[in-house]
Protein backbone atom coordinates (compact mmCIF):
# COMPACT_ATOMS: atom_id res chain seq x y z
CA UNK A 1 0.00 0.00 0.00
CA UNK A 2 1.77 3.06 -0.97
CA UNK A 3 -1.31 5.76 -1.43
CA UNK A 4 -3.06 6.22 1.63
CA UNK A 5 -5.75 8.61 0.15
CA UNK A 6 -9.36 7.44 0.96
CA UNK A 7 -8.51 4.63 2.68
CA UNK A 8 -10.03 3.76 6.24
CA UNK A 9 -8.03 2.79 9.09
CA UNK A 10 -9.02 1.69 12.77
CA UNK A 11 -6.56 2.15 15.64
CA UNK A 12 -6.93 1.08 19.20
CA UNK A 13 -5.27 2.56 21.43
CA UNK A 14 -5.78 5.62 19.08
CA UNK A 15 -6.17 8.55 21.76
CA UNK A 16 -2.28 9.09 23.08
CA UNK A 17 0.89 7.77 22.60
CA UNK A 18 2.14 6.01 20.01
CA UNK A 19 -1.75 5.32 18.68
CA UNK A 20 -2.22 8.85 18.11
CA UNK A 21 1.10 9.18 16.68
CA UNK A 22 0.25 6.57 13.83
CA UNK A 23 -3.50 8.11 13.65
CA UNK A 24 -1.60 11.81 13.21
CA UNK A 25 0.29 10.56 10.05
CA UNK A 26 -2.26 8.63 8.34
CA UNK A 27 -4.73 11.89 8.37
CA UNK A 28 -1.73 13.40 6.98
CA UNK A 29 -1.22 11.16 4.56
CA UNK A 30 -5.51 11.52 3.80
CA UNK A 31 -6.73 8.41 4.91
CA UNK A 32 -10.10 8.26 7.05
CA UNK A 33 -8.79 7.19 10.93
CA UNK A 34 -11.25 5.86 13.45
CA UNK A 35 -9.24 6.30 16.82
CA UNK A 36 -10.48 3.82 19.50
CA UNK A 37 -9.52 4.37 23.10
CA UNK A 38 -10.82 3.19 26.32
CA UNK A 39 -10.05 6.94 28.03
CA UNK A 40 -12.56 9.20 27.31
CA UNK A 41 -10.15 11.95 28.87
CA UNK A 42 -7.59 10.73 25.97
CA UNK A 43 -9.98 10.55 23.20
CA UNK A 44 -11.43 14.38 24.11
CA UNK A 45 -7.84 15.48 24.37
CA UNK A 46 -7.16 13.97 20.72
CA UNK A 47 -10.14 15.56 19.10
CA UNK A 48 -9.36 18.70 20.33
CA UNK A 49 -5.70 18.19 18.82
CA UNK A 50 -7.22 16.79 15.76
CA UNK A 51 -9.64 19.21 15.32
CA UNK A 52 -8.58 20.35 11.71
CA UNK A 53 -8.99 16.88 10.28
CA UNK A 54 -12.72 16.76 11.32
CA UNK A 55 -14.66 14.88 9.34
CA UNK A 56 -11.76 12.32 8.64
CA UNK A 57 -11.25 11.50 12.04
CA UNK A 58 -13.95 9.85 13.97
CA UNK A 59 -13.44 8.51 18.05
CA UNK A 60 -14.98 5.55 19.90
CA UNK A 61 -14.83 4.40 23.25
CA UNK A 62 -13.77 1.24 23.27
CA UNK A 63 -12.16 -1.68 25.74
CA UNK A 64 -10.48 -4.23 23.44
CA UNK A 65 -11.19 -6.65 26.47
CA UNK A 66 -14.81 -6.69 25.10
CA UNK A 67 -15.68 -8.53 21.88
CA UNK A 68 -19.36 -7.06 21.84
CA UNK A 69 -17.46 -3.22 21.78
CA UNK A 70 -15.32 -4.61 19.21
CA UNK A 71 -17.69 -5.45 17.21
CA UNK A 72 -20.49 -2.86 17.17
CA UNK A 73 -17.31 -0.42 16.81
CA UNK A 74 -16.82 -2.12 13.31
CA UNK A 75 -20.11 -1.89 12.35
CA UNK A 76 -20.20 2.01 13.07
CA UNK A 77 -16.55 2.35 11.47
CA UNK A 78 -18.43 1.05 8.28
CA UNK A 79 -21.33 2.54 8.94
CA UNK A 80 -19.27 6.33 8.64
CA UNK A 81 -16.55 5.28 6.63
CA UNK A 82 -16.99 2.11 4.92
CA UNK A 83 -14.53 -0.87 4.45
CA UNK A 84 -11.65 -0.98 6.59
CA UNK A 85 -8.08 -0.87 4.57
CA UNK A 86 -5.70 -0.29 8.02
CA UNK A 87 -6.36 -1.93 11.33
CA UNK A 88 -3.53 -1.26 13.96
CA UNK A 89 -3.95 -3.68 17.13
CA UNK A 90 -2.10 -1.33 18.98
CA UNK A 91 -3.67 -0.98 22.52
CA UNK A 92 -1.72 -2.24 25.45
CA UNK A 93 -0.48 -1.99 29.22
CA UNK A 94 2.66 -2.89 31.72
CA UNK A 95 2.14 -4.61 34.93
CA UNK A 96 4.57 -3.82 37.63
CA UNK A 97 4.31 -7.40 39.04
CA UNK A 98 7.30 -9.02 38.94
CA UNK A 99 7.09 -12.43 36.70
CA UNK A 100 7.98 -14.89 39.21
CA UNK A 101 5.52 -13.16 41.82
CA UNK A 102 2.30 -12.92 39.12
CA UNK A 103 -0.97 -14.55 40.09
CA UNK A 104 -3.66 -15.82 37.90
CA UNK A 105 -5.35 -12.17 38.36
CA UNK A 106 -1.85 -10.63 36.85
CA UNK A 107 -1.90 -13.20 34.19
CA UNK A 108 -5.56 -12.85 33.28
CA UNK A 109 -5.06 -8.67 32.93
CA UNK A 110 -2.50 -8.32 30.73
CA UNK A 111 -2.87 -11.18 28.56
CA UNK A 112 -6.15 -10.08 28.21
CA UNK A 113 -5.32 -6.43 26.63
CA UNK A 114 -2.30 -6.78 25.30
CA UNK A 115 -2.72 -10.36 23.49
CA UNK A 116 -6.36 -10.69 23.63
CA UNK A 117 -7.03 -7.07 22.29
CA UNK A 118 -5.13 -7.84 19.63
CA UNK A 119 -6.89 -10.90 18.76
CA UNK A 120 -10.44 -9.52 19.07
CA UNK A 121 -9.09 -6.58 16.61
CA UNK A 122 -8.45 -9.45 13.92
CA UNK A 123 -10.97 -11.85 14.65
CA UNK A 124 -13.43 -8.65 14.35
CA UNK A 125 -11.57 -6.26 11.17
CA UNK A 126 -10.15 -9.51 9.43
CA UNK A 127 -12.86 -11.06 7.82
CA UNK A 128 -14.37 -7.62 6.27
CA UNK A 129 -11.19 -7.14 5.26
CA UNK A 130 -10.74 -10.23 2.95
CA UNK A 131 -14.15 -9.86 1.79
CA UNK A 132 -13.84 -6.40 0.19
CA UNK A 133 -10.93 -7.68 -1.78
CA UNK A 134 -9.67 -4.18 -1.87
CA UNK A 135 -5.92 -5.20 0.00
CA UNK A 136 -5.37 -3.58 3.53
CA UNK A 137 -2.53 -4.11 5.96
CA UNK A 138 -2.02 -4.79 9.45
CA UNK A 139 -0.27 -3.36 12.46
CA UNK A 140 0.40 -5.13 15.29
CA UNK A 141 2.39 -3.59 18.35
CA UNK A 142 4.77 -5.84 20.17
CA UNK A 143 7.97 -4.11 21.28
CA UNK A 144 11.70 -4.60 21.49
CA UNK A 145 10.18 -6.71 24.67
CA UNK A 146 8.58 -9.37 21.99
CA UNK A 147 12.50 -9.58 20.57
CA UNK A 148 14.44 -9.19 24.02
CA UNK A 149 13.22 -10.99 26.93
CA UNK A 150 13.03 -8.63 29.93
CA UNK A 151 14.09 -9.54 33.18
CA UNK A 152 11.47 -9.97 36.51
CA UNK A 153 10.01 -6.36 36.50
CA UNK A 154 8.71 -6.45 32.37
CA UNK A 155 8.28 -10.42 32.52
CA UNK A 156 4.41 -10.37 31.90
CA UNK A 157 5.12 -7.69 29.51
CA UNK A 158 7.70 -9.29 27.55
CA UNK A 159 5.67 -12.42 27.63
CA UNK A 160 2.59 -10.88 26.07
CA UNK A 161 4.63 -8.98 23.44
CA UNK A 162 6.48 -12.06 22.35
CA UNK A 163 3.56 -13.81 21.40
CA UNK A 164 2.49 -10.82 19.47
CA UNK A 165 5.29 -11.52 17.51
CA UNK A 166 4.65 -14.69 16.96
CA UNK A 167 0.95 -14.46 15.96
CA UNK A 168 1.92 -11.63 13.81
CA UNK A 169 4.81 -13.34 11.69
CA UNK A 170 1.86 -16.26 10.84
CA UNK A 171 -0.73 -14.17 10.20
CA UNK A 172 2.04 -12.58 7.77
CA UNK A 173 2.52 -15.37 6.04
CA UNK A 174 -1.18 -16.55 5.67
CA UNK A 175 -2.14 -13.22 4.41
CA UNK A 176 -0.31 -12.94 1.79
CA UNK A 177 -2.68 -14.85 -1.27
CA UNK A 178 -5.30 -12.05 0.17
CA UNK A 179 -2.92 -8.90 -0.60
CA UNK A 180 -3.09 -8.11 2.96
CA UNK A 181 0.01 -7.05 4.73
CA UNK A 182 1.24 -7.90 8.45
CA UNK A 183 3.84 -5.99 9.74
CA UNK A 184 5.39 -6.34 14.11
CA UNK A 185 5.86 -3.01 15.16
CA UNK A 186 8.27 -3.24 17.89
CA UNK A 187 8.92 0.24 19.18
CA UNK A 188 11.62 1.02 21.85
CA UNK A 189 10.96 3.64 24.60
CA UNK A 190 8.76 6.26 23.33
CA UNK A 191 6.87 9.25 25.32
CA UNK A 192 3.81 7.32 25.47
CA UNK A 193 1.74 6.89 28.83
CA UNK A 194 2.09 3.30 29.12
CA UNK A 195 4.16 2.59 32.08
CA UNK A 196 1.64 4.57 34.33
CA UNK A 197 -1.55 2.61 32.78
CA UNK A 198 -1.73 -0.07 36.18
CA UNK A 199 -2.74 3.58 37.96
CA UNK A 200 -5.81 3.30 35.96
CA UNK A 201 -6.65 0.10 35.16
CA UNK A 202 -6.35 -0.86 38.95
CA UNK A 203 -6.05 2.09 41.12
CA UNK A 204 -6.62 -0.30 44.23
CA UNK A 205 -2.81 -1.03 44.10
CA UNK A 206 -1.62 2.39 44.56
CA UNK A 207 1.91 2.50 45.81
CA UNK A 208 3.04 -0.33 43.54
CA UNK A 209 6.11 0.14 40.92
CA UNK A 210 4.18 1.78 38.87
CA UNK A 211 4.03 5.12 40.69
CA UNK A 212 7.49 5.39 40.33
CA UNK A 213 7.50 6.42 36.67
CA UNK A 214 6.37 9.96 35.00
CA UNK A 215 2.96 10.22 33.79
CA UNK A 216 4.71 10.54 30.20
CA UNK A 217 8.43 9.95 29.52
CA UNK A 218 9.47 13.14 27.44
CA UNK A 219 13.50 12.25 26.75
CA UNK A 220 12.19 8.80 24.68
CA UNK A 221 10.78 9.22 20.79
CA UNK A 222 7.90 11.11 19.93
CA UNK A 223 5.64 9.53 19.05
CA UNK A 224 4.89 11.11 15.70
CA UNK A 225 8.21 9.62 14.76
CA UNK A 226 6.67 6.37 15.62
CA UNK A 227 3.24 6.82 13.38
CA UNK A 228 6.46 8.15 10.48
CA UNK A 229 7.86 4.86 10.71
CA UNK A 230 4.45 3.38 10.36
CA UNK A 231 4.00 4.16 7.68
CA UNK A 232 7.02 4.14 5.67
CA UNK A 233 6.84 0.16 7.09
CA UNK A 234 3.30 0.11 5.43
CA UNK A 235 4.34 0.89 2.16
CA UNK A 236 7.21 -1.04 2.34
CA UNK A 237 5.43 -4.12 3.32
CA UNK A 238 8.06 -4.68 6.05
CA UNK A 239 8.10 -7.66 8.43
CA UNK A 240 8.95 -5.65 11.24
CA UNK A 241 8.57 -2.15 11.99
CA UNK A 242 11.46 -1.17 14.21
CA UNK A 243 12.24 2.23 16.15
CA UNK A 244 15.50 2.40 17.90
CA UNK A 245 18.88 1.60 15.63
CA UNK A 246 20.68 1.13 18.83
CA UNK A 247 18.88 -2.64 19.39
CA UNK A 248 20.61 -3.64 16.81
CA UNK A 249 24.11 -5.51 18.01
CA UNK A 250 22.04 -6.69 21.61
CA UNK A 251 19.53 -8.62 18.40
CA UNK A 252 22.41 -10.24 16.68
CA UNK A 253 23.99 -11.12 19.96
CA UNK A 254 20.47 -12.63 21.05
CA UNK A 255 19.97 -14.84 17.88
CA UNK A 256 23.95 -15.82 17.82
CA UNK A 257 23.45 -17.32 21.01
CA UNK A 258 20.09 -19.40 19.94
CA UNK A 259 22.44 -20.50 17.18
CA UNK A 260 24.95 -21.74 19.58
CA UNK A 261 22.98 -24.12 21.61
CA UNK A 262 21.79 -25.90 18.41
CA UNK A 263 23.14 -29.54 18.03
CA UNK A 264 25.07 -30.47 15.28
CA UNK A 265 23.11 -30.97 12.09
CA UNK A 266 21.50 -34.14 11.25
CA UNK A 267 19.64 -36.05 8.44
CA UNK A 268 16.02 -36.17 9.69
CA UNK A 269 13.86 -39.51 8.45
CA UNK A 270 12.08 -39.56 5.11
CA UNK A 271 8.54 -38.90 6.86
CA UNK A 272 10.27 -36.13 8.91
CA UNK A 273 11.94 -34.26 6.13
CA UNK A 274 8.69 -35.04 3.79
CA UNK A 275 6.73 -32.81 6.23
CA UNK A 276 9.52 -30.13 7.02
CA UNK A 277 10.00 -29.75 2.99
CA UNK A 278 6.19 -29.25 2.31
CA UNK A 279 6.44 -26.41 5.31
CA UNK A 280 9.27 -24.90 3.91
CA UNK A 281 7.61 -24.95 0.15
CA UNK A 282 4.39 -23.42 1.68
CA UNK A 283 6.59 -20.39 3.25
CA UNK A 284 8.80 -19.39 0.29
CA UNK A 285 5.26 -19.36 -2.21
CA UNK A 286 3.82 -17.19 0.24
CA UNK A 287 6.81 -14.83 0.97
CA UNK A 288 7.11 -14.93 -2.80
CA UNK A 289 3.67 -13.67 -3.00
CA UNK A 290 4.61 -10.84 -0.32
CA UNK A 291 7.56 -9.68 -2.50
CA UNK A 292 5.35 -9.37 -6.03
CA UNK A 293 2.71 -7.59 -4.09
CA UNK A 294 5.21 -5.06 -3.26
CA UNK A 295 6.91 -4.67 -6.40
CA UNK A 296 3.62 -4.03 -8.20
CA UNK A 297 2.68 -1.29 -5.99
Amino acid sequence: MKDFAGKTAFITGGASGIGLGIATTLLEAGAKVVIADIEQAHLSEAKTMLASHEGAAHFIRLDVRDRGAMRRAAEETAQIFGNVHILCNNAGTGLSVPIEEASYEDWDLIFSINLGGTINGIVTFLPGMKAHGEGGHLVNTSSMAGIIPCPSWAGLYSATKFAIRGLSESLRLSLAPFNIGVSTLCPGMVDTRIMTAERRLRPERRGSGADDWPEKMEFAMKPREVGARVLEGIRRQSAFIFTHGHFREEVAALFAEILDDFPPPSEPCAEEKAVEDARRRDIEVRKALIVAQVARV
